[in-house]
């Protein structure tokens, strides 16, 4: 299971940083060239913020598994001790 946390947030990530780099170099250039300073970035910003937060949950989760894969591995070599 945490392979599969693993890649998703591995691909939200490489996504979350396509479009925000997209996004900078947009809007640098749309204000170097052509001085809008009216372009809103609010629709972009959300996306990025909801790619974040699931990639941050997917993270998580991956951690998570991780640690509770060690602990019952402890557990049962506790056990097999008796």
């Amino acid at each position: 299971m945490k392979v599969n946390y693993l890649i998703s947030a591995t691909v939200i990530t490489v996504i979350l940083l396509i479009i925000a780099f997209q996004n900078i170099q947009t809007k640098a250039s749309f204000e170097m060239l052509f001085h809008l300073n009216n372009v809103s970035m609010a629709p972009s910003i959300l996306i990025l913020s909801i790619l974040g937060m699931t990639a941050g949950s997917f993270y998580t989760l991956a951690i998570k598994s991780m640690l509770n894969r060690k602990q019952e591995e402890i557990l049962e070599e506790e056990e097999n001790k008796f």
